[in-house]
């Protein structure tokens, strides 16, 4: 990505924060970033989405409540769009559903991922945790639960009963898309 002087005209720095790959406009930036001489250059891809996570930790801190599956998906929705694999991830909440911690705890291929409900409960009883929400990504942009995310929910359910955590909710993240399972009354 070529370096742009800060005192561009927009209409030049409108062109370039756009790069026409195969017959396909695609978004780079039109954001700057000083550079170690202390110049503005065009932030880089791996720049801007290093600073967009920061931004959603900030959005998101330790204490946030989730009150509802709308407020759920959102959340996930910012960790896990755009992933080329299947992660699960899990935030783990306190009695009145304030997040403790978000934990990416499994990774998997473009269509499947292993999760060891073990894995789930030993993070649960290590945060203390008394409620999770519970989400993976479907990078094939389907929004459906797979038969498989059914039988993984209530495998995770079941053995987290039995060390008196609630499971509220599953979120399937696909693309800026979700579903929750919750909703949908297959928790």
């Amino acid at each position: 990505m070529s370096q742009q002087n800060v005192n561009t005209t927009a209409s030049e720095s409108k062109e370039s924060s756009l790069e026409i790959a195969g017959g396909n406009v695609s978004y780079f930036s039109s954001l700057h970033v000083r550079d170690t001489q202390g110049n503005y250059v065009m932030a880089s891809v791996s720049q801007i989405l290093t600073e967009a996570e920061r931004a959603i930790d900030f959005r998101y801190p330790t204490g946030t409540v989730f009150t509802s599956a709308e407020e759920s998906a959102e959340f996930f929705r910012t960790k896990l769009a755009g992933r080329e694999r299947e992660v699960f991830a899990v935030a783990f909440l306190n009695n009145q559903h304030q997040l403790i911690a978000y934990e990416e705890l499994f990774m998997g291929g473009m269509a499947s991922i292993e999760i060891q409900p073990r894995e789930v409960a030993r993070a649960a009883l290590r945060l203390n945790a008394a409620a999770v929400i519970m989400s993976h990504n479907h990078p094939s942009f389907s929004t459906e639960p797979s038969r498989a995310d059914e039988q993984i929910t209530a495998r995770l359910k079941k053995a987290l009963e039995l060390i008196a955590v609630r499971v509220i909710d599953h979120i399937v993240v696909a693309g800026n898309d979700a579903v929750s399972m919750a909703e949908r009354g297959l928790i």
